[in-house]
């Protein structure tokens, strides 16, 4: 074979690599993670507070899985009075599976939710909530078997 047919093979090849990792590009979606990530912005010092409240009563993590539920156990003395809380299972690679919560603890402060509801993936997971007039926060990542 000359060179000048191997010179043209390479331009080829590379060209047609070229535009199959363009296709591949254009393929992917962008979300953003939040929608007003500027409002969320302005009180992250708050959430970095609540999140400090949380680690002084607290050390481990709040969130476990077993095979039928995802647990939040929130500690012992923040949970006797909730005046309002959330809890957000956010889908990092698609945002219509993610889930949204009104946090109602039960007498020994879990919360559970049935796995059912979740497709299989990383989620992260946000638990904030108020109880007289101390707020919480903590997120943590999670994958769903």
């Amino acid at each position: 074979m000359n060179w000048g047919y191997k010179i043209f093979l390479v331009i080829i090849v590379f060209v047609v690599g070229m535009l199959s990792m363009v296709y591949i590009a254009m393929q992917q979606t962008n979300e953003m993670f939040d929608e007003n990530y500027y409002v969320q912005e302005m009180k992250y010092q708050s959430l970095i507070d609540a999140k400090k409240a949380l680690n002084a009563i607290q050390t481990e993590p709040i969130i476990q899985q077993d095979q039928q539920f995802v647990t939040i156990q929130l500690p012992a003395t923040s949970f006797e009075n909730i005046e309002e809380g959330s809890v957000n299972f956010l889908k990092q690679d698609n945002k219509i599976h993610d889930l949204k919560y009104k946090l109602t603890p039960d007498s020994t402060g879990r919360f559970l939710v049935q796995k059912s509801e979740f497709k299989r993936g990383m989620y992260k997971i946000r638990v904030e909530w108020n109880n007289q007039k101390s707020h919480y926060y903590s997120d943590e990542n999670i994958y769903i078997r």
